[in-house]
C-alpha cells in the first residue's frame, strides 16, 4: 500500500477528513444500531497469527474453484498466497494498492462516496485502510468464474473494496473473513459496490472466526435502473462480531436480495445492522435473516427499511426469524419500515423460539440421540439459507461450520 506521504493528495485529504469523524465519534453508543455494542470493543489489544497456521489457514479456506483467489492477511495482499489470473479485456481484478496507480479515476470519483456520514467504523477504514481489491467489469461483461477475496486476521487490519459493474455486466464475488483459533485479531473490511444499469452482482460472505476474532464487515450497495443484488451472509465464531448493510435503491426496477444466517454459540456476541432505502419508483427487496444463539451468546438484529416519497409502487419484504438454543441465550430484534409513499406493498416480521419439544421427542422416539435431534432442527431452521449456495466447496464450508447442535 502506497504511504500517507506519497499517497495522491485526494487519498490524503479522505484521510484527514475521515480522521475527524472517527476521533469524534468512537466513544460514542447513543444511536439506535449500537445499542447493544460499544464500537470501542471492537478494538482490542491483538497479536499476529503464527505464519504456519495462516498458511494452513489458506489452505483450508481457499476454493479450489474459484476463477482468483486475493488473499491478505493483516490488512496487506500477499502474492504468493493468493491465485490470479491475466488481466482480460474490460474486466480488471487487482489489489488496491495497484489500483491506485493504475486506475486512480476510478477511485477518486467512487471510493469512499458510498459512506453514510455517522458511520463510525466507516469512517475509521476510510482513514486506515491499508489494501484492499479492485473489481471492474465493462458494460455487457462478465468474470470469467468467482473472485474469492479471503482475508485472514492477523494483529488489527483495515480494508477497503471496491466494485464497479458497467451497463449489463455480470459477476460472483466471495469474501471469506477467517482467523486462528486462539489469537486476538481484530479485522476490519468495507466493500463498496455501484452497479450500473442492468448489471447483476451475486455477492457471498462467510465470516468464520476464531475465540479470539473482533471482526467489523459492511456492505454498501447502489443500485441503478434494472440492476440486481443478491448477497447472502454466513456468520459463525469470533469473540464479538458486527455486520453493516447500507443498500439503495436509487433508479427504477432495481431489485436487492439480503439473506443471512448468524450463529452464535459460548460467549459470543454478534450484531446485525441492515439500512434499506427505496429511492426510486418501483423497486423490489428481499430481506430475510435468521439467527441461532446458543449457550450464553448473544445475537442482534437491527434492520431498517426506508421508502422515499417518490419511490412509488415499492415492494419490500423483511423477514428475520431466530432460534434460542439454550435458556441462558438471548436475541434482541428490532425490525423497522419507515414509509413516505402510498402505493407500497411492505411488509415485516420478527420471531423468536427455542426448538420444538414435541418434535425433538417424536425424533428421539425414532432412535435418534438428543444432539441428532437437535442437530437435524437446527438444520431444518437454517436449510433454506444454505440450499440456494450452488453445490460445491462454498457449500460445503458453510454445512460444515453450521455442523450440529
Amino acid at each position: 500500500m502506497t504511504s500517507p506521504v506519497a499517497a495522491p493528495e485526494w487519498l490524503q485529504r479522505m484521510r484527514q477528513e475521515a480522521a475527524v469523524v472517527s476521533g469524534t465519534q468512537l466513544g460514542t453508543q447513543a444511536r439506535e444500531d449500537w445499542l447493544y455494542t460499544a464500537p470501542k470493543d471492537l478494538l482490542p489489544s491483538t497479536a499476529i497469527a503464527d505464519p504456519d497456521e495462516i498458511r494452513r489457514i489458506v489452505a483450508t479456506n481457499a476454493l479450489p474453484d474459484a476463477w482468483q483467489v486475493l488473499v491478505f492477511v493483516g490488512g496487506v495482499f500477499s502474492p504468493e498466497l493468493s491465485r490470479t489470473a491475466p488481466e482480460s479485456s474490460g474486466i480488471v481484478v487487482e489489489p488496491m494498492a495497484v489500483a491506485l496507480d493504475l486506475h486512480p479515476g476510478d477511485l477518486f470519483a467512487r471510493l469512499g462516496r458510498s459512506d453514510a456520514e455517522d458511520g463510525i467504523f466507516l469512517a475509521m477504514d476510510r482513514e486506515r485502510w491499508t489494501d484492499g481489491t479492485f473489481v471492474r467489469v465493462g458494460a455487457d461483461q462478465k468474470t470469467s468464474g468467482t473472485v474469492q477475496i479471503l482475508e485472514v486476521g492477523s494483529g488489527t487490519s483495515w480494508l477497503r473494496h471496491l466494485v464497479l459493474l458497467g451497463e449489463g455486466a455480470s459477476a460472483s464475488i466471495v469474501e471469506t473473513h477467517v482467523s486462528p483459533e486462539s489469537t486476538t485479531i481484530a479485522a476490519h473490511s468495507v466493500t463498496e459496490v455501484r452497479l450500473a444499469p442492468g448489471a447483476n452482482l451475486s455477492h457471498v460472505r462467510l465470516r468464520s472466526h476464531g475465540a479470539g476474532g473482533h471482526h467489523y464487515g459492511a456492505l454498501l450497495a447502489s443500485l441503478e435502473s434494472r440492476a440486481r443484488l443478491e448477497s447472502r451472509s454466513f456468520a459463525f465464531g469470533g469473540a464479538l462480531a458486527r455486520d453493516d448493510y447500507q443498500v439503495s435503491l436509487d433508479a427504477p426496477d432495481a431489485f436487492a436480495l439480503l439473506h443471512g444466517l448468524v450463529k452464535t454459540r459460548g460467549t459470543e456476541k454478534a450484531d446485525l445492522s441492515v439500512k434499506l432505502r427505496h429511492a426510486s419508483p418501483d423497486c423490489q427487496s428481499d430481506q430475510s435473516f435468521k439467527m441461532l444463539a446458543d449457550d450464553r451468546s448473544q445475537a442482534n438484529f437491527h434492520g431498517a427499511v426506508y421508502v422515499d416519497r417518490d419511490a412509488q409502487r415499492t415492494a419490500a419484504r423483511q423477514s428475520n426469524r431466530n432460534l434460542l438454543l439454550s435458556r441462558e441465550a438471548s436475541v434482541n430484534s428490532r425490525p423497522q419500515l419507515e414509509i413516505l409513499a402510498d402505493d407500497v406493498k411492505c411488509s415485516h416480521g420478527s420471531a423468536t423460539g427455542r426448538l420444538d419439544e414435541k418434535a425433538l421427542r417424536f425424533l428421539r422416539m425414532r432412535g435418534l440421540s438428543e444432539s441428532g435431534a437437535r442437530a437435524l432442527l437446527v438444520r431444518a431452521f437454517a436449510g433454506e439459507m444454505v440450499l440456494p449456495l450452488p453445490e460445491g466447496d462454498l457449500r460445503d464450508r458453510v454445512d460444515s461450520l453450521l455442523g450440529g447442535e
